[in-house]
């Protein structure tokens, strides 16, 4: 195991946790602990290798995603675990609004209302502000890598980009309102059945010429954060995809979910899947 340098650290200032900051997560049997030592804005590599999501019933049939040839990896460094950030006016917002879209979350996937449901969730997504990680805050940070030979980096992002749908199911989350394709400024729900059922709001922001798709959560999600999937060209005619994730906990309901589940953990599956999945669609054949 070795220790590199975030490239977050260049994008959220100040990520040192103050006094006070969260203790780190209790080392699991086939990862690195996580020690206060570690510095706020360097990561511990080590390869991901947990059990693939079972996707319900509802999401898309895709194909099963590759576990070899895309070399995805991953790293973790700054605040474990993530706690609830923000003032207790701010923390209280984001707890409502998470109650009523879990409520929503329950309602959709156990009546599946269709048409109903993604014209429900365009309303609601209307009322929604970003929350993108406090500045100065404590903050988690992971950096997913993954490859795919033989395939360019712009066919790559506009693979990413064309096939939300069938990226996402292959981690068992739909898309609502369902979308064909991201576009620039879109609104949407992540939903996962659970339990528990959740929506979990995000923004995307496309830049075409760089390549870049950069993902904002909204009020309501479990955790506020960014996530930025960069398409690079390997040199050898291939892509290498880096994804930046920087989180913080919303709100107290952030606590309790890391007390009776491994949301974490749930994340790093969620993007091994996608990318396991975008490999899994273009690798020659």
């Amino acid at each position: 195991m070795s220790r590199i340098d975030s490239l977050l650290s260049g994008v959220l200032p100040d990520l040192a946790a103050p006094e006070g900051v969260a203790l780190p997560l209790a080392p699991r049997s086939e990862a690195p602990s996580r020690t206060p030592a570690a510095p706020a804005n360097s990561v511990e590599v080590f390869r991901g290798t947990g059990a693939q999501a079972t996707a319900p019933a509802r999401a898309p049939q895709v194909a099963p995603r590759a576990r070899e040839g895309n070399g995805f990896d991953f790293g973790v460094g700054g605040a474990f675990p993530p706690k609830p950030t923000g003032s207790i006016q701010e923390q209280l917002k984001q707890g409502a609004r998470l109650l009523e879209q879990t409520q929503a979350a329950a309602f959709s996937v156990t009546l599946d209302k269709g048409a109903l449901m993604d014209a429900y969730a365009r309303k609601q997504l209307g009322h929604l502000d970003p929350s993108p990680p406090i500045a100065g805050a404590p903050t988690a940070l992971t950096d997913y890598t993954s490859t795919i030979p033989g395939v360019s980096a712009r066919d790559a992002f506009e693979a990413f980009v064309s096939n939300p749908e069938l990226l996402f199911g292959a981690a068992g989350i739909s898309l609502r309102p369902a979308a064909s394709a991201l576009t620039d400024g879109a609104r949407l729900f992540l939903e996962e059945q659970g339990p528990p059922p959740v929506w979990a709001p995000i923004t995307v922001k496309l830049n075409e010429t760089e390549r870049v798709v950069h993902i904002t959560t909204l009020d309501g999600h479990p955790l506020r954060g960014t996530n930025q999937f960069v398409f690079d060209d390997d040199g050898s005619g291939g892509t290498r995809i880096r994804q930046y994730s920087a989180f913080q906990g919303s709100s107290p309901a952030t606590s309790v979910g890391m007390a009776l589940m491994d949301p974490i953990e749930r994340q790093h599956d969620i993007w091994r899947s996608v990318h396991g999945q975008l490999h899994e669609m273009l690798k020659p054949r």
